[in-house]
């Protein structure tokens, strides 16, 4: 029996996190986008979606608007959902906003380096150098984009990262499966872009750690511009 005696601290109450069905249903749905197991510009049925997944269409409707505000699926006038696609004018707005967030973090990030964001941002690079799955590759990419924002130590930047962060996980995404489906080395771009940015984070130099996450982001809007001519061939 749990005891609210304020004399036994030890026994008290702790937070509890309850995960919703719709939640999980986004969780599913959201990884199975990202993967490519549902493609961009395909139709979510929600009755086929619901029965897929053993639960009602009402945590599935949740869970589609909630993908919705995220940018990953849209609605049309009739209610129908399918996986946005993004034209290069998305890809713009996109890699803008990530300059506008992530330099900044970058920065914030070098004046207020700790050892435990040393390791952790050191730690990653060295997993993302070993790792050969593509789904893995990815996740590693986003998880160093999202230590350096935590870094930052700076509440409303992070906010702002979360309206976006969504969408660059399911264009990186496609843009590794893209070249892995090309035979370029997937770790590639990521290693080239990170390094710099490891570098000067760990050296403190703020400026230096801007200008490397600049440069990065630009490269990365450079390969999913070309990503999209290609899919458009």
């Amino acid at each position: 029996m749990i005891s609210l005696d304020a004399s036994a601290p030890e026994q008290g109450l702790q937070p509890v996190r309850r995960f919703t069905l719709a939640e999980e249903v986004a969780d599913q749905v959201r990884r199975a986008i990202i993967s490519g197991q549902i493609a961009e510009g395909s139709a979510i049925s929600e009755p086929k979606l619901a029965a897929q997944l053993a639960v009602s269409r009402v945590p599935v409707r949740e869970a589609l608007v909630e993908l919705e505000h995220d940018g990953v699926v849209e609605f049309d006038h009739r209610g129908r959902c399918q996986v946005r696609q993004f034209s290069a004018e998305d890809v713009r707005e996109i890699v803008t906003l990530r300059q506008t967030l992530e330099v900044m973090s970058a920065r914030l990030a070098a004046q207020k380096l700790t050892a435990d964001t040393a390791a952790s941002l050191q730690e990653n690079v060295q997993a993302l150098e070993q790792e050969t799955d593509v789904t893995n590759i990815s996740r590693l990419d986003v998880a160093f984009h999202d230590l350096i924002m935590q870094a930052a130590g700076h509440s409303r930047l992070l906010t702002c990262w979360r309206t976006v962060r969504a969408q660059f996980e399911l264009l990186l995404a496609k843009a590794h499966r893209w070249q892995q489906a090309h035979d370029i080395p997937v770790t590639d771009h990521a290693l080239r872009g990170h390094r710099p940015i490891l570098t000067a984070i760990l050296a403190r130099d703020a400026d230096k750690a801007g200008q490397a996450m600049r440069q990065h982001i630009e490269d990365w809007g450079e390969l999913n511009y070309k990503l999209g001519m290609d899919s458009e061939a």
